[in-house]
């Protein structure tokens, strides 16, 4: 589109948008051009602008400067404290006159700016600059030297590695590694961009000379990626090369590739190779995941090296394939426990269906070689159809067998086997086996959604259990925490069997939400035994002493307890729970306890906690009166008498 279409499109709109503006005021200018942007950047480099200024010119260019822009931004490069912003914003300009520029600039300077230059080269890979840049290579400043064979490295053309396979000819001490990285990194330049046979060149002549191992195995994994014809000799001679550091880069590189081949090279050459190689080769066909590596690794699984076993244990349980299933539940069974429990985790990660399925049958032809192990692994993968199994083994002779049924099943089944476990636990007669029903249906019912439903299951049973299992039931009932389950349980209070008695009083007195109050303060007042009276006074008082407790409440739990109380250790938890109130009413409950010797420095302490709370001009004779008996009863607690006088004096000046 022409400009002047452009314009003549576009000028309506801008109209538009001026007559919307409000009021007299001006519209708000439209935001610079990148030619403004230049002109003001490059006018500021000419000027003499403090450096920040200059900088942030530069940095403005980096983002909008062109082909005008070169000469000025060329004639810094020799600025040591703008040189390195400048090359910043002559590397993304288009234009074949920056790499003119950074070329000539390499026969004016030195140190740290020529390394910048250098480096600048490489990341515009001109290649017009390798035989200047290949005069630096021997270089006496090794900074330079090495940002040059780095730069050649990067501009990646077979010019740039013949200039370095040149310089590796005589290079010695540092110079060979930089060198060598500048190979490597030419190498990968030029397999990258599909020049195979010239990057097989680089690297076959870095390999015709005696380098470190570290360069030699990286230029070996350099040979397998770019010269697919002879991959698989390649990476078997290096798992087999004397150097453990070539070794290591074959495994290296077979972690990398993904394709078959790779796979029929390590598990050719497992049975060739040392027995400290063994090992890690196995790991990385676990690693590689390729199911082709599958049987090689589930026949070293029953070789006799326990460590070879176990790694292929593991590698097989990482490719992740049903068809290992038949192994490891024979593995499972070992004596050996490294390798039984290694198998065990490998069959419980294996993921998807057919899995669960094997353990499914496996659990309905019970194996005593496996134990317990096929009904925990059903648990932990929560398998559903394996259901009726592990029902039926609930029903085993051996007891291990039941409860860890019991347990698995609970896990499986979720809140839906509730019912099923209820009815279970009605049928047990091993104390054993009741508590391992107790502890796997109680948190299923804290989590059920449906209380009401729950309640009424457990209510149900409850009629009809034998006392061991009624205790039980109770102490669930208690997980529910619904109100339903609260009166259930009260109603079993009274039942002639002591040990259920003793249990629906307990559960009433740990109950967690409020709705207990009223019946713990029945059972203080009302029960015919004192140690029910006292547990449930206790009760009572720990609800004033809940979080969520308002002050209100805890003040009226407070207040009902009071009469009740005899014993010193009520009378200090009346003191705990009346300590973070505050008010007349509050101070009226503790103040007798300050003439009682078992539980005076705690009473002291309550009546100044509940006095420094106190809103000035307010309850000001209560507290008075309560102050004045402290400083009388402190006695030796100076501290707590000096404090009472200074509340004292507090009050008085408020009248």
């Amino acid at each position: 589109m022409k400009e002047t279409d452009m314009r003549d499109k576009y000028l309506p709109l801008a109209i538009v948008l001026l007559l919307l503006g409000s009021g007299p005021s001006r519209p708000a200018r439209c935001a610079e051009t990148a030619e403004e942007a230049r002109a003001k950047a490059l006018a500021v480099l000419k000027s003499d602008a403090p450096i920040e200024q200059q900088a942030a010119a530069c940095r403005d260019l980096a983002r909008v400067g062109d082909k005008d822009c070169v000469p000025v931004l060329a004639g810094m490069l020799g600025d040591e404290k703008l040189s390195h912003r400048a090359r910043l914003a002559l590397e993304p300009i288009p234009d074949k006159r920056v790499d003119e520029a950074l070329r000539a600039a390499l026969g004016k300077l030195n140190g740290k700016l020529l390394s910048g230059v250098i480096s600048s080269i490489g990341t515009r890979r001109d290649a017009a600059a390798v035989e200047l840049l290949g005069k630096h290579l021997a270089s006496t400043d090794d900074d330079v030297a090495r940002t040059t064979a780095i730069t050649l490295g990067r501009i990646g053309t077979p010019a740039a590695g013949n200039t370095l396979l040149e310089a590796l000819k005589n290079a010695q001490s540092d110079a060979v590694a930089n060198t060598c990285d500048g190979l490597l990194t030419c190498g990968a330049t030029l397999t990258a961009e599909g020049q195979n046979a010239e990057a097989k060149r680089i690297y076959d002549g870095m390999l015709a000379r005696d380098l470190p191992v570290r360069f030699k195995a990286a230029a070996l994994r350099g040979l397998v990626l770019c010269d697919p014809a002879n991959r698989a000799q390649r990476l078997a001679a290096m798992l087999h090369d004397k150097e453990f550091g070539i070794f290591a880069m074959a495994l290296r590189v077979a972690v990398d590739m993904k394709d078959k081949p790779v796979t029929d090279v390590l598990t050719s050459e497992l049975a060739k190779l040392p027995a400290d190689r063994v090992v890690p080769v196995i790991s990385v066909l676990g690693q590689r995941r390729d199911k082709a590596a599958l049987p090689t690794l589930l026949d070293l699984t029953k070789k006799a090296d326990v460590a070879v076993r176990v790694e292929a244990i593991q590698a097989a349980a990482e490719i992740g394939d049903a068809s290992a299933v038949p192994v490891l539940l024979e593995l499972i069974k070992e004596k050996d426990d490294k390798i039984s429990r290694a198998a065990t985790m490998a069959l419980a990660g294996l993921p998807g269906p057919e899995v669960d399925a094997a353990i499914a049958a496996a659990l309905e032809k019970p194996d005593p070689a496996l134990g317990t192990k096929m009904l925990d692994m059903a648990g932990q993968r929560r398998i559903a159809h394996a259901l009726p199994a592990i029902v039926k083994a609930m029903s085993d002779a051996d007891l291990s067998v039941r409860t860890a049924a019991v347990r698995n099943y609970g896990e499986a089944a979720s809140v839906s086997g509730i019912p099923v476990l209820v009815d279970m636990l009605l049928k047990s007669t091993d104390d054993r086996e009741i508590a391992t029903y107790e502890r796997e249906i109680g948190p299923l019912c804290a989590i059920v959604s449906d209380k009401d439903a729950c309640t009424t299951t457990l209510v149900e049973a409850l009629a009809k259990a034998r006392p061991p299992v009624k205790v039980a039931l109770l102490r669930i009932l208690q997980a529910v925490g619904s109100a339903g389950a609260l009166q259930a349980v009260r109603g079993t209070v009274d039942d002639a069997n002591k040990d259920v008695h003793a249990a629906a009083v307990r559960v009433i007195c740990d109950w967690k939400s409020a709705d207990a109050a009223p019946v713990l303060l029945e059972l203080a007042r009302q029960s015919s035994q004192s140690v029910d009276r006292t547990l449930a006074l206790r009760g009572y008082l720990g609800m004033a002493m809940q979080t969520g407790a308002s002050p209100q409440q805890k003040l009226a739990i407070c207040k009902e307890a009071a009469p009740l109380i005899q014993r010193e250790e009520e009378k200090r938890m009346l003191l705990g729970a009346v300590a973070g109130l505050a008010g007349d009413e509050a101070l009226n409950l503790i103040v007798a306890y300050l003439d009682d010797p078992a539980v005076k420095r705690e009473a002291v302490a309550t009546v100044l906690s509940i006095a420094e709370k106190r809103p000035k001009k307010q309850q000001a004779d209560v507290a008075k009166a309560a102050l004045e008996r402290v400083v009388k009863v402190a006695g030796d607690d100076a501290a707590a008498g000096k404090r009472a006088e200074e509340l004292l004096k507090q009050i008085s000046e408020e009248k």
